[in-house]
């Protein structure tokens, strides 16, 4: 299936780019021609972007440069369509079943059955309005939720990396979990570096109203309790209450 608006990009692109080769090559009109559609070829056969094309100075490599490095392009081009492909589908179902009316009596047991089937969800979940689980930048991250888990309106899971909630946890209204970082010391270099992470919420944890998860929480303990509005920056132990900004242990719980 043609995607048209990849294919437009890629035009676009190309022929900006063999634009640039020409100039800085010294090339003539046609040659730039001939650089153009060697773009689309190399799109079509190798899955590479110009900007690709432009960087290993394709236009200059020998048959069998060529074809090594376009093999290790079209590998990569593989993975992201993959990727891409379960995006787009992941937001087709999150426009589907994240609005108001799936929260009635009579839809809700065929949302949760759906929600089952995308995610693995274990039994007796329940999933409110305008949740929203999703990856991002191309990281080829997982979720995995245990038995009867809540997940109130409004709750954003970035499952880029690895999250995993386990059996009986309840997530409350506006709350926010992270996985993932961008390096900053790439980016400020022209670079785009995002750095994936894992968290683990274990059995019977209850998460507060608005409170946020940050990725640099990689564990948060046994029937813990996180506070509404806490900003929780560091693992949190079993069996405690933390609170605050940044969360901070405010007692024991008792068993």
């Amino acid at each position: 299936m043609i995607n048209f608006l990849r294919l437009k990009q890629v035009i676009n692109y190309g022929w900006k780019h063999s634009g640039t080769i020409s100039k800085n090559e010294g090339f003539s009109g046609g040659k730039r021609i001939a650089i153009f559609f060697d773009i689309l070829r190399c799109f079509n056969k190798y899955k590479m972007w110009s900007n690709q094309y432009v960087k290993e100075k394709f236009y200059s490599l020998s048959k069998q440069e060529r074809s090594e490095i376009g093999a290790k392009y079209r590998e990569k081009g593989i993975i992201r369509d993959r990727w891409q492909r379960d995006f787009q589908e992941n937001q087709r179902f999150l426009e589907k079943y994240s609005s108001l009316k799936w929260d009635r009596v009579s839809l809700r047991q065929k949302k949760i059955k759906a929600y089952q089937k995308r995610y693995g969800m274990g039994e007796g979940c329940l999933i409110e309005h305008d949740v929203y689980l999703n990856r991002q930048h191309y990281l080829e991250g997982t979720i995995s939720i245990g038995k009867h888990v809540t997940l109130a309106k409004h709750v954003f899971i970035d499952y880029s990396g690895e999250v995993i909630l386990e059996d009986g946890v309840k997530i409350a209204n506006g709350v926010i979990i992270e996985s993932h970082h961008r390096d900053i010391d790439a980016y400020n270099r022209g670079l785009d570096v995002n750095i994936p992470t894992s968290i683990r919420i274990c059995e019977n944890v209850y998460i507060g109203s608005r409170a946020m998860i940050l990725d640099s929480c990689n564990y948060i303990g046994k029937n813990a309790r996180v506070g509404a509005g806490a900003v929780v920056t560091k693992d949190v132990p079993d069996n405690t209450l933390v609170a605050g900004v940044p969360a901070k242990v405010i007692r024991y719980i008792n068993e």
